[in-house]
């Protein structure tokens, strides 16, 4: 296994977050990310909201893959956040969102970055899996569930 399968382990992964708020997810998110990787919290929150800013980074599925590029990190970090309900969206038309995908690489690796949302768009674009995942009941079943699926995968897949 590599990339996106390797990244992803319980402690990345939080279960029944209230939405609040995008803004407040985005700071929880940014707070995990900042205690898990020892990285700067406002860094990780203004290189997220600034990307987001730029466009949707709205999946599908209720799935949404915010993400940025940072200078200061040396290898990919990420967090999945399913929420506790769904946060309606602040983009006219578009659906509401259950759960996140936070993904940040080094800002020197656009290629890697690029391949790890591929990943992501993979892995939560599959019916099966994504069911698997978005209805684990802790994030140990969430990455067993993971873990399983890309077994079978070509591993320059995922």
């Amino acid at each position: 296994m590599n990339g996106l399968c390797s990244l992803l382990k319980p402690d990345n992964v939080l279960l029944g977050i209230s939405p609040s708020s995008k803004k407040r997810i985005f700071e929880q998110a940014s707070q995990t990310l900042s205690l898990l990787y020892g990285l700067d919290k406002k860094e990780i929150f203004d290189g997220l909201f600034a990307r987001e800013r730029l466009g949707s980074t709205y999946l599908d599925h209720g799935i949404a893959l915010p993400h940025c590029r940072l200078p200061n990190i040396k290898e990919p970090c990420c967090l999945f956040v399913k929420l506790h309900g769904e946060l309606e969206s602040d983009r006219p038309g578009e659906p509401s969102v259950s759960a996140f995908f936070f993904l940040i690489a080094p800002e020197d690796a656009a290629s890697e970055h690029l391949a790890l949302l591929a990943s992501a768009a993979e892995v939560f674009s599959d019916d099966a899996l994504r069911e698997k995942l978005l209805t684990a009941s802790s994030a140990d079943a969430f990455c067993g569930a993971l873990r399983s699926w890309c077994s079978v995968q070509p591993s320059d897949k995922v």
